[in-house]
């Protein structure tokens, strides 16, 4: 299980162009990195860096997939949450996001947007 503490230290390994945002942004838990590492995949697809955004996305999913509860909570209410503002907007953007969106993240959106309109 990966801890709370322990994911600016995985998320730097993985990902090492975030590695000093953490230090320079103040990273006080799971749902602050969760916020940079979207910044992170938005600013990929604005540099039409659909490698690097993959790479993220995989790595938000490893770490839903392998996190404690606080560090899951933080993927699917931050990170996953953020696909309807950040990506969803735009019908090319949507077209990119779902062809490199591993399936589980895919499965936490959907179960977002079917609960919240009942």
């Amino acid at each position: 299980m990966i801890a709370q503490d322990e994911i600016t230290g995985y998320v730097a390994k993985e990902i090492p162009e975030l590695s000093g945002v953490c230090n320079t942004e103040q990273c006080r838990n799971a749902y602050d990195v969760a916020r940079y590492m979207i910044r992170y995949v938005n600013e990929q697809f604005v540099n039409k860096n659909l490698a690097g955004a993959k790479k993220c996305l995989r790595l938000a999913e490893d770490l839903y997939n392998n996190g404690n509860k606080t560090v899951k909570n933080a993927i699917e209410n931050v990170f996953v949450y953020s696909f309807s503002h950040s990506f969803f907007t735009e019908h090319e953007r949507k077209k990119q996001l779902l062809s490199i969106l591993p399936g589980s993240l895919y499965t936490i959106y959907k179960s977002q947007v079917l609960a919240s309109h009942l």
